[in-house]
């Protein structure tokens, strides 16, 4: 299952990219993340561990995750490490006059009989990361 979506933002790509980089602010702009956190100490980069406690139709799951690859200024990806379903997604970052583009690419890869609920996963799931993503314009451009 494949979800992908865009938003721009009238921020520069730096302001963009360090609240995005910041995992704590991960429970702010993503209204179903209760709580967020790093599992390893420093900056956010390849290999940082981070988790999140998601409400999930009402239902508290913890997941936890892994930074797969950073480019500063371009994008950001990362990969579960534990979760009900393994997941991965990537931040792409664009400059754009006076604003920065963020798409957001999120894939959940079920296999076997669990794929046959990818039509219902992508029907829950993809209104919830257009908003998030609309929430952090919003947070990004009105504080």
């Amino acid at each position: 299952m494949l979800i992908q979506h865009s938003v721009i933002i009238k921020k520069p790509l730096e302001t963009v990219e360090a609240y995005l980089t910041d995992i704590s602010n991960n429970h702010i702009w993503q209204e179903d993340v209760l709580e967020s956190g790093m599992l390893t100490n420093g900056v956010t980069g390849s290999g940082t561990r981070a988790y999140e406690v998601r409400n999930i139709m009402n239902f508290s799951v913890r997941t936890e995750w892994e930074v797969t690859d950073y480019k500063p200024g371009r994008s950001f990806s990362f990969t579960s490490t534990s979760s009900v379903a393994p997941y991965d997604g990537t931040f792409d970052l664009e400059k754009a006059e006076n604003s920065t583009k963020v798409t957001f690419t999120f894939s959940i890869r079920n296999s076997g009989i669990n794929a046959l609920f990818d039509p219902f996963m992508k029907s829950i799931f993809a209104p919830r990361l257009r908003s998030n993503l609309e929430r952090l314009v919003d947070i990004l451009e009105n504080g």
